[in-house]
């Protein structure tokens, strides 16, 4: 699955199906069609909305080391964690956002300095003032799509890194 399908198939088809806008939805989906993409090229990941011991932050993704054994099917010890995943279907949402996820992201590699923290957001705002970047949350960001014009009628172009983001997961499970 390339990142044209998980916009148009998963991502679209499903805000269509809920009916009334809603965001929480929208991006639990986001999160689902990632997660389903990365099993479909052989990445396992946690369930979405998991836990590290001792950090108090609820991860999007977790990939854990081969054997760990989650509790509750939520809760990993840190160093059964290789890399954390925060998923975002239509990027950041201005300064206070992205130093929040910056703080997050200090917080987890605190508990395990090898874990290897990624931002990934589905589509963002072609040129916005605050989107992600490597320099101001201090971890790669993959950006699947720039989205332009307006909310009725966006336009998306893809940046290429969906390969990237495979290629650096399958890197970082070694």
């Amino acid at each position: 699955m390339n990142e044209d399908e998980i916009l148009r198939r998963e991502i679209e088809r499903a805000r269509e199906t809920f009916g009334p806008k809603c965001d929480k939805y929208v991006a639990a989906v986001t999160v689902e069609a990632i997660r389903g993409a990365l099993k479909r090229h052989g990445i396992e990941t946690s369930s979405r909305d998991v836990f590290m011991q001792g950090v108090p932050i609820e991860v999007d993704l977790l990939i854990a080391r081969q054997g760990a054994e989650p509790k509750h099917a939520l809760l990993y010890r840190a160093q059964d964690v290789a890399v954390a995943l925060e998923i975002k279907n239509r990027g950041c949402y201005g300064e206070m956002a992205l130093e929040k996820t910056r703080r997050n992201f200090e917080e987890i590699r605190a508990h395990g300095p090898h874990i290897r923290c990624l931002y990934v957001t589905l589509t963002e705002r072609e040129g916005y003032k605050w989107a992600a970047t490597e320099e101001n949350l201090g971890v790669p960001v993959y950006t699947l799509f720039w989205r332009a014009g307006s909310s009725k009628e966006p336009r998306f172009k893809s940046t290429g890194d969906w390969e990237t983001l495979l290629a650096d997961l399958e890197a970082a499970r070694r």
